[in-house]
């Protein structure tokens, strides 16, 4: 059995999908994975050329925070899963070559993949024409999980993929609000604040705002019409939204009564912290496991198409980098931060 996978991953609905497939291939045998995004270097196109001459930190934030974001969601879901992983990401204008030597740089044993097939356009870089120069120069074993281009329900895969990385993105701020309260813990009640408040404003401005209104409005409407298997469940789903609103205001209101000076303030401040995150990791393991099969079950492609549709219409912050968004530079100091973090604190 393989022992170390590098898996590289993209900035598109198909890298949740791949993480996915690479969490359950290495389920209970003890591998490790290498999570592995190639950055394109844009100064080799012409766009990017354009945007580095005239604006230097706008082409750096456009290069690296959607890979940082990515292999982000990528770490907490092996984290969910009990995988033992790392992160890596490279920029290059040669990225079958980057993945062949990182896999051969970390020892590792397996590539495992999914492709697009053969699409246009740099964005998502790893590409159908990537992977077939992969299998052109690696002397390594490769695993192609799946390919996009020949998949019939890619729609559906896509839809599931897009919700899936949101959740992932939830999930690595929910660990990072603990991972900042056990850090002040370990520095003498000094917390940092400035990021616990950018956490908070992504939680408002991103799930509330925009995630949970679209799954109501749109996966758990289109459930309801197919089938009544899960109106019980999706009725208690919609609640839970309104229940982690209020969730995520305690966490707010112990973060103002927070004092470095009393430490039974950051002990309330964990407690409300502890108490959202696991209100919301249940409710999206309920999702998952329940929501999503019935979903296949039922949903016909015309209902996935619409759904895909709503759900790549929107940016995650912690996805895309979106200029036209005030809080984008929070949210890329948010995955830069949490990636940085030390293994012992995460």
């Amino acid at each position: 059995m393989y022992q170390h996978l590098l898996v590289p991953i993209d900035d598109t609905p198909l890298a949740a999908v791949t993480v996915a497939r690479a969490l359950r291939f290495v389920r209970g045998t003890g591998a490790r994975i290498t999570f592995f995004h190639a950055a394109p270097d844009l100064a080799a196109t012409g766009d990017g050329a354009l945007l580095y001459s005239m604006d230097r930190s706008a082409f750096t934030e456009a290069t690296t925070t959607q890979g940082q974001a990515g292999l982000l969601r990528a770490r907490t879901a092996a984290d969910i899963d009990g995988v033992t992983c790392q992160t890596l990401a490279r920029t290059t204008d040669h990225p079958a070559q980057a993945i062949h030597d990182t896999a051969h740089a970390q020892g590792c044993d397996l590539i495992f993949l999914s492709s697009h097939g053969r699409m246009p356009g740099w964005r998502g870089w790893l590409r159908g024409s990537v992977t077939q120069r992969l299998l052109e120069i690696t002397d390594l074993p490769v695993l192609v999980a799946g390919v996009e281009a020949n998949q019939a329900d890619a729609d559906m895969y896509n839809a599931l993929g897009v919700i899936g990385a949101e959740h992932r993105s939830i999930a690595a701020v929910l660990r990072g609000l603990q991972q900042t309260v056990r850090e002040a813990r370990a520095d003498g009640g000094r917390l940092n604040t400035a990021l616990m408040q950018q956490m908070l404003a992504y939680l408002r401005a991103f799930p509330e705002a925009l995630h949970h209104p679209k799954e109501e409005a749109q996966l758990f409407r289109l459930l309801r019409q197919r089938s009544s298997e899960c109106d019980t469940l999706l009725q208690e789903l919609e609640r839970q939204h309104t229940q982690e609103a209020a969730l995520v205001e305690a966490v707010a209101a112990a973060l103002d009564l927070h004092d470095s000076a009393d430490p039974s303030t950051l002990e309330d401040l964990g407690e409300a912290v502890q108490r959202l995150a696991g209100a919301v990791w249940e409710h999206m393991s309920l999702e998952e496991a329940q929501v999503f099969p019935a979903a296949m079950r039922h949903l016909l492609p015309e209902d996935w198409k619409a759904v895909v549709a709503a759900f790549t219409a929107h940016v995650d912050p912690l996805r895309d980098v979106d200029t036209s968004q005030p809080l984008a530079d929070a949210f890329a100091r948010i995955a830069t931060a949490l990636l940085a973090a030390p293994a012992e604190l995460r």
